[in-house]
């Protein structure tokens, strides 16, 4: 809890200091690359990360792959804080709150649709026109599929379960009949 906390605050001082620069985008891109590199690269990620290795070890990698990537002095900085504090462990982490803080001041939500079978483009797009209208915000939606479904559509916006599927509608048969209400 406490390292989502952390996350959440670096995030949302990097988006107060790309909204007044006007680079919400650029910072977003820079972030999410780094986040990135480290993925793909855990060997480096843990030379970064470690204090087993001296600070200026660390920041001296990291300046070299700034210089490379063409990092703004901004998020130089933020990497350099984050490896002076012992964080880049939470890169991941501040990467998420930042995105959603993107989201949020683009009016934008992401569904997460998931079907039993795969939708064409019409029916996907008449689902996130419906989103829209119930969230009053832009939908992106990400799809997943799940053959024990059955049927019909699960959508999930944030803590929002919009639950269509003939799965959860035999389950909610199941227990009327137990209980006795259908018959």
């Amino acid at each position: 809890m406490k390292n989502l906390i952390i996350a959440k605050r670096y995030a949302k001082a990097l988006f107060n200091l790309a909204q007044a620069e006007g680079k919400i985008e650029q910072y977003g891109d820079e972030l999410d690359g780094m986040d990135r590199l480290l993925d793909d690269f855990p060997e480096l990620a843990n030379a970064i990360q470690s204090p087993l290795y001296p600070e200026a070890a660390r920041k001296s990698i990291f300046a070299t792959l700034a210089e490379k990537v063409g990092s703004t002095p901004i998020m130089k900085s933020l990497f350099n804080l984050l490896i002076e504090k012992n964080r880049v462990i939470h890169l991941k982490d501040i990467n998420t709150f930042y995105k959603a803080l993107i989201d949020e001041n683009a009016n934008v939500a992401r569904a997460q649709l998931t079907t039993a079978v795969e939708l064409d483009d019409a029916a996907v797009g008449e689902i996130a026109q419906t989103l829209e209208k119930m969230t009053g915000k832009k939908i992106i939606v990400e799809l997943q599929h799940d053959p024990d479904l059955i049927g019909g559509v699960v959508a999930r916006i944030g803590d929002l379960v919009l639950d269509g599927s003939v799965r959860t509608q035999l389950l909610n048969i199941k227990e009327s009949l137990k209980r006795g209400e259908l018959g």
